[in-house]
């Protein structure tokens, strides 16, 4: 099978000859930590793993602020600094963080700690119609490559055979949207306090997205969308699902119809924590699956397989059980592959970036398994 016939078996629930082999990403500190335990200077964890896939290739549109704001530093000493960044997002970070970012959301991956959120662009109805006007228009100019009349046919060819998808971050989902612009407490605030601002913001994104997806779609194969949204905390969303229907779902429901009708297979959601509240709604919005289960959370795949017939699910291999190595690793491993193997719908991989304490070692360890287990069922016996 080639990736898209791999990834069309699994997520339909078919027959299938082996497992798309997914890579292991890394908290900065956690690669740091790998550079001083093994891992070659300049050479990506992933190649050293052996964890490189050709069964996947993206579709390239950008659906962030263009153009992005200019990030200003308003102080910086020795332990923290304080920025307004591109999204124009006050925020005070360690100076570390700093370092390795220069204060850019887009590279929060390789922060070691979260932000002290100090203030948010969007306020009202005009600050949001002012940021919404000059920077979500759905022209080509900073969201498709220059390149792309060129690269167009190599684009194509890769969709062909491999399994076409998408992902933006941080804007690309609903509530992360307005949780971007306005802040957690002002986006909660604003559902009680100004419920047309909220609704008019996901509106206007739901139409934005769908109509820059129309630039390149359907010349261009896409057959999976992944929307970030993190709306979970470890032990239930954060909204009701009742917010979540009133909200956000009519949006979805329209931006992910189409998407549908231009050919896109696969609706994603990205999300942490315990979403097992708000699955329903999500189900009912047109998603069909979700990554990437976090097993602290409660998030076990083999549960939701059984209770969510109509999602497929990416991840599900505990960090905690990954850092412990030995053991503990092998069994998760197995376990996780087995219900891959024996459910199908079922994409193991770890349930979240790669935390400093699992060691290179370990991520070898981890990585072996992988690899044997995604070639068959025994692949380790």
């Amino acid at each position: 099978m080639n990736g898209r016939e791999l990834h069309q078996a699994i997520y339909s629930g078919e027959r299938f000859d082996r497992l798309p082999v997914i890579g292991l990403e890394g908290w900065a500190e956690a690669v740091e930590r790998w550079r001083t335990e093994g891992l070659e200077e300049g050479v990506d964890p992933n190649e050293a793993l052996g964890l490189i896939s050709d069964d996947n290739t993206s579709l390239p549109l950008d659906l962030n602020m263009y153009p992005l704001f200019e990030l200003e530093v308003l102080e910086k000493d020795e332990k923290y600094v304080t920025v307004i960044d591109e999204f124009k997002v006050t925020k005070k970070l360690l100076r570390e963080d700093f370092d390795r970012t220069e204060g850019n959301m887009s590279q929060s991956g390789a922060m070691s700690s979260m932000s002290h959120w100090i203030d948010f662009p969007v306020k009202d109805m005009n600050s949001w119609k002012e940021i919404f006007e000059e920077r979500f228009h759905a022209t080509p100019e900073g969201r498709i490559p220059e390149n792309i009349n060129v690269d167009g046919d190599t684009i194509k060819q890769r969709a062909e055979t491999r399994w076409a998808s998408h992902f933006s971050f941080p804007f690309g989902g609903m509530f992360s949207a307005v949780r971007q612009l306005m802040g957690l407490e002002g986006a909660i605030f604003a559902m009680s306090d100004d419920p047309e601002l909220v609704r008019t913001i996901v509106s206007d994104l739901g139409s934005f997205y769908a109509d820059s997806f129309a630039m390149l779609l359907p010349e261009y194969r896409l057959d999976q969308i992944t929307c970030f949204e993190d709306m979970c905390s470890n032990r239930a969303p954060l909204i009701s699902p009742a917010m979540f229907r009133e909200f956000f779902m009519p949006a979805y429901k329209e931006y992910l119809g189409r998407l549908k009708d231009m050919g896109v297979l696969q609706a994603f959601i990205d999300t942490d924590g315990d979403a097992r509240r708000i699955l329903p709604e999500l189900v009912e919005c047109g998603f069909t699956g979700m990554s990437p289960c976090e097993i602290k959370a409660g998030m076990d795949p083999s549960e939701l397989l059984e209770q969510y017939p109509a999602l497929s699910f990416v991840g599900g291999i505990d960090k905690v059980a990954v850092a412990t190595g030995g053991e503990a690793l092998e069994q998760e491993c197995a376990r996780r592959f087995k219900t891959a193997w024996d459910l199908g719908r079922y994409l193991p991989a770890l349930d979240h970036l790669a935390p400093p304490d699992i060691s290179w070692e370990s991520a070898q360890r981890y990585a072996r398994i992988v690899r044997a287990r995604s070639i068959g069922p025994n692949g380790l016996n």
